[in-house]
C-alpha cells in the first residue's frame, strides 16, 4: 500500500501543505488531524511608537487590523515576514529560528520600544533575553494554542498497516503527537528542527528526520524524502 500523509497543522497552513505535497505526488493520500487550534486573544491598541516582533504567522493574524502602515516588524522567518508585509509592516526577516531572530534584533539595537506578539505556549523568553541586552521589549500573548485529540480517522491509521508520514512543525505539536500516538503503523516522522525531533524521539518509528533549515521549503523537502522512503519500503526495498 502507498503511504498516507498525516498533517497535524491547523488551517490555513495544514491544507496548504497538503495541496503542495499532492502537487509533488499526484494521487497522494493526505489526511488532516490538527493537534492545536489557534484562538486569537482580544488585543488592546498597539503602541504607535513600538516595533513589533513576530515569531509566527499566527501572531501577525492576531494583530491584523491593528497594525499601523509602515510599522517595523522583526520576523522569525520569511513566511512570517511575508504575512507581516501583507499586513502593512516594514519587515526584517531572520530567515531562520528564534535564535536567529534574537541575534538579528540584538545586533540591530533598535532604540525605541519593541512588542513581541506571541502565543500562549512559547519556547524560551525572547523578550527577557533582549531586555537583558539593554533593549526595551514587552511581550503580549496574542493567541491561545488549544490542544486537540487525534481524529477518529487518524486513530484508525495508527493501528493499520499503511505507512504514515507525519510532518511536525513545533515542539508542542511533537509532544502532543508523541503522547497521543498508540499503534503499530509504520511511522515516518519529519521534524522542522532538532528540538521538535527530540519530542518525537521516544516513538517507535521507521525514520525520524529533521529539516536542513527550519523553514517551509526544507520541511517539504524532508517530507518528500520520507514519502519516497515509505514507497521504497512498500516495494520491498531497504528503508535507508
Amino acid at each position: 500500500m502507498a503511504p498516507i500523509v498525516l498533517i497535524t497543522r491547523p488551517a490555513p497552513e495544514g491544507p496548504a501543505l497538503g495541496e503542495r505535497l499532492r502537487r509533488d505526488h499526484p494521487g497522494l493520500a493526505v489526511r488532516h488531524s490538527p493537534l492545536i487550534a489557534i484562538q486569537p486573544e482580544p488585543l488592546p491598541p498597539l503602541p504607535a511608537d513600538a516595533a513589533l516582533i513576530f515569531t509566527s504567522r499566527n501572531g501577525v493574524r492576531a494583530a491584523a487590523g491593528r497594525i499601523r502602515p509602515g510599522t517595523i516588524a522583526y520576523c522569525v522567518g520569511d513566511a512570517t515576514a511575508r504575512a507581516a508585509r501583507e499586513a502593512g509592516c516594514t519587515v526584517q526577516s531572520a530567515g531562520g529560528d528564534a535564535e536567529a531572530l534574537f541575534t538579528l534584533i540584538r545586533d540591530a539595537g533598535p532604540a525605541g520600544p519593541l512588542l513581541h506578539l506571541h502565543g500562549e505556549h512559547q519556547r524560551g523568553d525572547l523578550a527577557a533575553r533582549l531586555n537583558a541586552e539593554g533593549l526595551a521589549v514587552r511581550s503580549l500573548c496574542a493567541y491561545r494554542q488549544r490542544s486537540q485529540p487525534f481524529t477518529t480517522e487518524a486513530r484508525a491509521l495508527m493501528s493499520g498497516s499503511q505507512p504514515v508520514v507525519a510532518p511536525i512543525y513545533s515542539p508542542r505539536t511533537g509532544r502532543l503527537f508523541a503522547e497521543g500516538w498508540h499503534g503499530t503503523a509504520p511511522l515516518f516522522l519529519a521534524a522542522i528542527s532538532p528540538a521538535v525531533a527530540a519530542e518525537l524521539n521516544g516513538l517507535e518509528r521507521f525514520r525520524l528526520c529533521h529539516a536542513a533549515h527550519p523553514d517551509g521549503e526544507s520541511m517539504v523537502a524532508v517530507t518528500n524524502g520520507l514519502i519516497a522512503a515509505a514507497l521504497q519500503l512498500e516495494a520491498g526495498g531497504p528503508c535507508d
